[in-house]
């Protein structure tokens, strides 16, 4: 599935501990589907950990912060341990104002276990 958002990508990569997802752009209503899918699809991965790195998302609004929660939940009903690594200061500050940063599992790089993303988006 290719994005249909200019101004967002996602690029997946996987291995048997992990299956991340990093998002480069702008998580907003014209990309959260995009968003949506990703997380739907790592669910379903056999990777027990599914990490999403926000670093070089540069804006997030509402409606890509509903599709993290939605992975989220995905991830907790399907047993898979979900780990996000943070964004810059612009993109925590909507998790922060919307209280989420208490509920995801937000956690420094070097402790998500993440992968390096291939060069090629899938999404």
């Amino acid at each position: 599935m290719n994005s249909q958002h200019p101004y967002l990508t996602i690029e997946v990569a996987s291995t048997p501990e992990a299956h991340t997802i990093a998002l480069n752009g702008e998580a907003d209503l014209l990309g959260a589907p995009n968003i949506e899918a990703a997380l739907a699809d790592a669910a379903t991965s056999e990777a027990q950990r599914i990490v999403v790195d926000l670093r070089n998302l540069t804006f997030i609004d509402s409606s890509g912060l509903r599709a993290l929660m939605g992975g989220h939940e995905q991830c907790i009903a399907r047993g898979h341990e979900l780990r996000i690594i943070p964004g810059p200061a612009n993109v925590q500050r909507l998790f922060e104002l919307s209280g989420m940063n208490e509920i995801l599992p937000f956690c420094d790089p070097e402790l998500a276990g993440d992968v390096a993303p291939s060069d090629d988006p899938q999404i």
